[in-house]
């Protein structure tokens, strides 16, 4: 059977996870992978290798770190590669309409959502704060407005109560080794036809901001709930005791015992 050669391009832990599940595709070729140039981090201002340069380091793959994507010496060293698709997961930066035209197969995205709900960010934490029942994950083929391809296969499951943000990416990811394994060759080979987004129904994820993580004790228990379940992998929610700041990982709805308390009293310990 014929090999299909890719770049991946993504930065982040989430990513990582991803580029293994493809690396063990015997009719997948990589090329190399495409991530953020080094960012300064922590306390000390640290220049750091983003997650998936470190990984590709340690297995040995060509690394391109382009600040700008759109220039002509980065679009001649990608087209050098002579790929035949680009799979992009939580890259974090928009691609212009001059890289995607490059690859025969197209460029496609993973999104952790059922597009058109949720295109942008953050989809999995708004997914559990807005307290949607399911939500799932998309193959799609990348255009230059965000998320808005057409798709070229999907798998929904549902949100538990005690789900958090944590447990639904881990559940996001058993449903892409599926759907990579079942649907990804078969669109390769021309076997799969992407089908438009209703764009009437498109709603979006916007990125978190740390400011937003802190909890409003006026808004009701299951807003509260929501908040806290899908910040859990960051940034936490928190509230303020005693003048210290209080990160909350976990928390759940209060029994009729607990409804003379006033918002954010401690009532119990």
């Amino acid at each position: 059977m014929k090999k299909f050669s890719f770049i991946f391009a993504g930065t982040s832990e989430i990513s990582i996870k991803v580029l293994e599940l493809l690396l063990t595709n015997p009719l997948l070729d990589l090329k190399a992978v495409l991530t953020q140039p080094n960012s300064l981090q922590g306390r000390g201002l640290k220049n750091k290798n983003s997650p998936v340069k470190r990984f590709a380091l340690i297995k040995k793959i060509p690394v391109l770190e382009p600040l700008d994507c759109s220039t002509d010496s980065f679009l001649k060293t990608v087209l050098e590669q002579k790929a035949d698709f680009c799979f992009v997961c939580a890259y974090g930066q928009i691609l212009p309409l001059k890289y995607l035209k490059i690859f025969p197969k197209n460029c496609l995205n993973l999104h952790f959502s059922l597009l058109p709900r949720l295109r942008g960010a953050a989809p999995i934490q708004r997914a559990l704060m807005f307290g949607d029942q399911k939500t799932g994950i998309c193959l799609q083929v990348m255009t230059e407005q965000l998320d808005a391809g057409d798709i070229i296969a999907k798998r929904e499951f549902y949100i538990k109560e005690e789900d958090n943000s944590k447990t639904l990416f881990e559940k996001s990811l058993k449903e892409t080794k599926i759907l990579l394994k079942e649907k990804l060759i078969p669109y390769l080979e021309n076997k799969i036809k992407p089908i438009a987004q209703d764009t009437s129904q498109v709603t979006y994820a916007h990125k978190i901001q740390k400011k937003s993580a802190q909890i409003v004790w006026t808004k009701s228990a299951l807003e509260i709930h929501n908040q806290i379940r899908a910040l859990y992998l960051g940034p936490q929610a928190f509230c303020f005791l005693k003048g210290k700041r209080l990160k909350i990982y976990s928390s759940q709805i209060a029994k009729e015992d607990f409804f003379d308390f006033s918002p954010g009293e401690i009532c119990a310990i």
